[in-house]
């Protein structure tokens, strides 16, 4: 999203809070499916982990990238001195850092003063000097796209005030906010924040805001993200509040195009569908037929078998025979009365 969103396409991409390098490899991705050479965007960083540091560079040559990577504790270093030189800024800092020494007080990069200082002499709350210095990194057409705690939208008192400072320099550009388990480091709602310090002038005193926390596709228990339809809605949103309108509307015209192909493909199916119909309803019709031609077949056969089964009931209801002394004439068995009346009944009609 936030490479979409700031599409950067040439000049110092920095992120002072790099981790192993993702926001690098999403820049480059973005501009090879714009069709330009990655080769036009120079990555620089800062990474206090000499680990990280490594996985990031390695990210970095797998994709065929160059950058330059320092190890450094951004609240206090700046060993690539580029304040007011950044043509892009993105990031995904650390959220509600609250052991900043307050001695970084009167630092050039943080222009609007500390967001409040606790007993402990500790800086309250690391957001507003992240989002402090990733206005100052920008040169006079800079933009930033970062990745922020939802407090610091609402946070009040010392905070607030630094809010307010940065508003009032008319940078703050757009905010969208996002529901939780969009990063694998983040499983808590966070915000996306873009600031434009070439802002045009009938927008700096304009902030574009939207709610995406009901926008999502789950890709597992644990991990949310955009679907590619729901990103480039939620961009149309931004390319109709910067004026845009074109780009707008080769999305709805891409759309319809994408609707016409699927029902010329519809249409296909339904055709192929239709010919396998003719030739089962030929088939009944030779098979009704038959069963017309055979009626008298089925009649005799049902007549049959309703004989043979008026027979077997017949035979079934005979009793089982019993013979005694007196049935005995000299020496040879007497057919019992009961089977010569059911003999005359039956088969001498």
């Amino acid at each position: 999203m936030i490479a979409n969103v700031l599409e950067p396409d040439h000049g110092l991409v920095f992120d002072p809070a790099c981790g192993s390098g993702g926001v690098f490899v999403q820049s480059a991705h973005f501009v090879e499916r714009q069709r330009i050479n990655p080769q036009m965007l120079t990555f620089k960083g800062l990474e206090k982990n000499p680990t990280t540091i490594r996985l990031a560079k390695m990210n970095l040559a797998v994709h065929g990238l160059e950058g330059d990577i320092q190890k450094a504790i951004t609240y206090y270093e700046d060993p690539l001195a580029l304040a007011g030189k950044v043509d892009y800024v993105m990031a995904n800092p650390p959220f509600n850092v609250d052991e900043v020494d307050s001695k970084v007080d009167g630092d050039e990069c943080l222009p609007f003063g500390l967001p409040g200082v606790n007993k402990s002499n500790k800086v309250s709350n690391g957001n507003y000097l992240w989002i402090s210095y990733f206005y100052s990194y920008l040169n006079d057409r800079g933009k930033a796209g970062f990745v922020m705690s939802s407090q610091a939208s609402s946070a009040g008192r010392d905070e607030g005030k630094v809010r307010q400072k940065l508003i009032e320099t008319g940078t703050v550009d757009i905010m969208i906010a996002i529901r939780s388990n969009f990063f694998y480091t983040r499983s808590v709602p966070c915000e996306l924040w873009f600031l434009d310090r070439g802002n045009p002038a009938e927008l700096q005193d304009k902030i574009l805001m939207i709610d995406a926390r009901n926008i999502y596709r789950k890709v597992n228990r644990t991990i949310n993200d955009f679907s590619p339809e729901q990103l480039q809605n939620i961009l149309s949103i931004v390319w109709l509040y910067r004026s845009e309108s074109k780009r707008f509307i080769d999305l709805v015209v891409g759309y319809c195009q994408s609707i016409d192909r699927e029902y010329q493909g519809l249409i296909a199916l339904l055709q192929n569908y239709r010919k396998h119909l003719d030739k089962l309803t030929e088939a009944l019709e030779k098979f009704y037929n038959l069963i017309d031609e055979k009626d008298g077949t089925w009649l005799e056969l049902r007549t049959a078998s309703e004989l043979f089964k008026d027979d077997m009931d017949k035979y079934a209801g005979f009793a089982p025979i019993s013979y005694n002394a007196d049935d005995l004439t000299d020496g040879s068995l007497k057919l019992p009365d009961r089977i010569k009346q059911i003999h005359k009944e039956n088969f001498l009609q």
